[in-house]
């Protein structure tokens, strides 16, 4: 997303006119990214994604939607009920009691057949139930009963059960994301896990369904074998995934079919093992805490609500000169995208940015930007033809990032009729903008008058050339 001028958190782009010399602005809103991807089709994309890309989008860092973490006190709240945890904890004191009585030291990977099924029985729980409570058991180090296996206290290390009853917030929420490794590990549920995160609110069940089985096919199918009975692996998946508290299961108020989505603790053991392995993750309420950058990356992704909140805790942490100055090198060093979005912000500064602003003049990545943004605060500045064109070039890129390009050529100029379309197009191979070929491409490529087009597949080659040359 690139935002709006005017509504600097809407999920749309800002739009400069190229062709009225007045003022070179027009405030629009482009092409907008979907609020909400739900239901079947939303989740198998997303899972069958992850599987297959491995949590890459191919574009460098991946990028998934901002969340708002719950405090940390209440996760660790939910943890300490989380079934499948006490699960392990009963397991574990099992292990101490028929340890003490002699009946051999079942511990970790030690754990055998025998001790499985003796277990099941005492416990009272099927012998699937027994080996995840000792998956989970064994990576939250419940099973070590406060002892290495030599025998001598371990400091530091609670006794099996004692994280749950008297282990601190952190202890909890570390014990409890170790389970959520092991517990995505065993059931190959990554994917699903990630797709649940992305869309961010409840699937449809039987869209779930699908997607699981499009993913699992591809994952796990082997030559010859026979076709597992997906709906009933999701099932049991899901059961695991709920007795841990990562999942909650509800119902849609329309058709009453059931849904699945990421718990608040969910969400955060999602988040930080996300982070862990370089996924852009922004967090809702962080951006006040951060530089101009994080705010621009956060409102990338954020609907106009939450994003008026954002721009809003960012702005009141910081003097409105330091806000200005933080925006416009963010600006400088940002994508087109978030350029647009940068100098939108700054619209909400206004007469106190238009010192940082006129300096940015003396950026040629920034001189079209700030032109135009300070004639629409009353102030003189030159901007050139070739400066029009730079950002009609600028602001085509920003919208490439984030939508369709079938989009992006229906709204970048749609006041100027197909003659004056293609006049402008054919020039822009001339402009030094990185993006200018993409740009040229999708014109060429999805541009509806077959004029426009054709000037567009030329401008291309000229670009490319020019490139080469």
């Amino acid at each position: 997303m690139a935002t709006t001028r005017r509504n600097p958190s809407a999920r749309s782009s800002p739009r400069r006119s190229a062709e009225d010399t007045e003022t070179a602005h027009a405030s629009w809103s482009g092409p907008a990214k979907e609020q909400q991807r739900a239901g079947g089709r939303a989740a198998a994309h997303e899972l069958t994604s992850a599987h297959r890309d491995g949590g890459s989008d191919g574009g460098g860092t991946p990028r998934l939607p901002p969340v708002r973490l719950a405090p940390r006190e209440e996760l660790a709240a939910a943890a300490r009920v989380a079934p499948l945890l006490r699960a392990a904890r009963n397991l574990s004191r099992w292990a101490d009691r028929r340890r003490a009585a002699g009946a051999g030291q079942p511990n970790g990977v030690a754990f055998g057949p025998a001790d499985r099924a003796a277990a099941a029985a005492d416990l009272e729980v099927t012998q699937a139930e027994v080996d995840t409570a000792l998956r989970v058991a064994t990576a939250t180090k419940m099973l070590r009963s406060g002892r290495p296996r030599g025998g001598e206290a371990e400091t530091g290390v609670l006794s099996s059960g004692d994280i749950l009853s008297s282990g601190d917030t952190g202890q909890l929420l570390n014990a409890w994301a170790a389970a959520l490794e092991a517990v995505l590990a065993a059931e190959d549920l990554d994917g699903l896990a990630t797709a649940l995160y992305t869309v961010g609110g409840p699937v449809r069940m039987e869209g779930l369904f699908d997607a699981y089985a499009a993913a699992a096919g591809t994952v796990r199918g082997q030559a010859g074998s026979a076709p597992p009975d997906h709906a009933a692996a999701l099932s049991t998946a899901l059961e695991i995934l709920a007795d841990l508290g990562v999942v909650e299961l509800g119902t849609e108020e329309a058709g009453g079919g059931l849904t699945v989505a990421l718990s608040p603790l969910g969400v955060w053991g999602v988040h930080r093992r996300l982070r862990s392995q370089g996924w852009h993750v922004p967090v809702l309420g962080a951006a006040g805490r951060s530089g101009a950058a994080g705010l621009l990356a956060t409102l990338a992704s954020c609907d106009a609500e939450d994003g008026e909140a954002e721009i809003t805790s960012w702005l009141a942490r910081r003097p409105a000169a330091q806000a200005a100055a933080e925006l416009v090198r963010a600006a400088g060093s940002g994508s087109p995208g978030l350029r647009g979005a940068a100098f939108a912000v700054l619209d909400r500064i206004g007469e106190p940015a238009i010192g940082e602003v006129r300096a940015a003049l003396a950026d040629p990545v920034l001189r079209a930007h700030a032109s135009v943004w300070l004639h629409e605060h009353g102030e003189q500045a030159e901007l050139r033809p070739e400066d029009r064109a730079w950002l009609l070039v600028d602001l085509g890129a920003g919208l490439l990032e984030e939508a369709d390009p079938a989009d992006v050529v229906a709204e970048l100029l749609p006041d100027v009729p197909g003659a004056g379309q293609a006049e402008i197009v054919a020039g822009l191979w001339r402009v030094d903008h990185p993006g200018v070929t993409d740009l040229l491409t999708a014109l060429s490529e999805h541009h509806p008058d077959a004029e426009v087009a054709r000037a567009a597949r030329k401008a291309a080659f000229k670009a490319r050339s020019s490139s080469i040359d």
